[in-house]
């Protein structure tokens, strides 16, 4: 702009020129001049529209930076909800992690192994709801709770160990006493059925004629069945025992007494007043039958019947001669009989 001015102050000496007041040289020069200028001018104007070029390029470049202040305004904007929003969410996970650790006594990574994604939400709701009051009920968590366990555990196998032993020896003594039934039952039955065949020889015997027989009240239980006797006496129907008078009834268990004596002998017998029961007639007959028992089976009776006397080997008896004293006296009725025979 400086040399334009220049030049434009030159103008004068232009006009001189035009109208031939300079010299050659100087029409040299100014041609120069005047290139010199239109070099400038065409310098301007290219350097005007290189300006104006910048600055249309310089207004895009401020609408783009405009525009992208305003989209990094907006990220900001963003970036600050999504850091409130990270904040409030690792708040939220630090609670949920404190709360599966304290309420479930888990961590994260178990939690996660453990877990089912494909589950009802509302049933799954109901079913911690329902586990919070089994737990509430359990109430609180004993620390002693492993050593209790060891030892009742302890105890519990002891305990186990004997209840084997005992179910083991109640086996064996089930099955001992078993087989014990099973030969009471053999033995009973045969020496029963031994019995309820002398039963009835020896009941005629001693009644003179009759029937009589053992039966069981309940055959289907030998061990806890009752025994029931049937007689029918000569002459006579009657067919149950308690309608027999006490001789008959006396006479009738001494029928039964000699049968198990027949089926099953002893070495001796204690017989105490059995035939006081008995008339006359019947003490006879009764000891009559003893005496001929009498050579496989010792019998002590005690008796106050003149007939039973009369058919012992040897007699003992209480004689009181002095008041307070008491003295045995034995006798052998053999040698009472020959010393008799021999006084006649």
């Amino acid at each position: 702009k400086a040399e334009y001015k220049s030049l434009s102050h030159q103008k004068v000496e232009e006009d001189k020129i035009k109208d031939g007041d300079v010299s050659d040289e100087l029409v040299v020069a100014l041609n120069k001049a005047l290139k010199e200028k239109d070099e400038l001018t065409e310098m301007i104007r290219s350097k005007r529209e290189m300006r104006m070029q910048y600055v249309q390029e310089n207004e895009k470049i401020e609408k783009q930076l405009r525009e992208i202040r305003t989209a990094l305004n907006v990220l900001k904007k963003e970036l600050l909800d999504k850091t409130v929003l990270q904040t409030r969410y690792q708040g939220d996970i630090d609670n949920a992690l404190n709360r599966l650790n304290e309420e479930y006594q888990m961590t994260y990574e178990f939690a996660f192994e453990q877990a089912h994604f494909d589950f009802d939400d509302e049933q799954a709701k109901k079913e911690v709801m329902t586990l919070r009051q089994d737990i509430q009920l359990l109430g609180h968590v004993n620390l002693d709770a492993i050593e209790e366990y060891q030892e009742v555990s302890e105890r519990y196998e002891h305990l186990n160990k004997e209840r084997i032993d005992l179910l083991e020896a109640q086996s064996a003594i089930l099955k001992a006493i078993d087989e014990m039934d099973d030969i009471v039952i053999k033995q009973f039955s045969e020496t029963f059925e031994k019995i309820n065949h002398e039963f009835n020889g020896v009941f005629r015997t001693l009644f003179g004629g009759g029937r009589a027989e053992l039966s069981y009240s309940d055959p289907d239980h030998i061990l806890e069945t009752g025994i029931d006797i049937n007689i029918q006496p000569p002459g006579k129907a009657i067919s149950n025992i308690s309608l027999f008078s006490g001789g008959e009834k006396a006479l009738i268990a001494l029928s039964c007494l000699f049968a198990i004596l027949k089926a099953k002998p002893v070495p001796m017998c204690i017989l105490d007043e059995v035939e006081a029961a008995l008339d006359q007639a019947n003490v006879e007959r009764f000891a009559k039958y003893l005496r001929e028992f009498s050579h496989q089976t010792q019998f002590i009776v005690v008796t106050h019947r003149p007939g039973t006397m009369e058919q012992c080997n040897l007699l003992y008896g209480a004689t009181m001669q002095q008041k307070g004293v008491t003295k045995l006296i034995s006798v052998k009725l053999e040698d009472a009989k020959d010393l008799a025979q021999h006084q006649e």
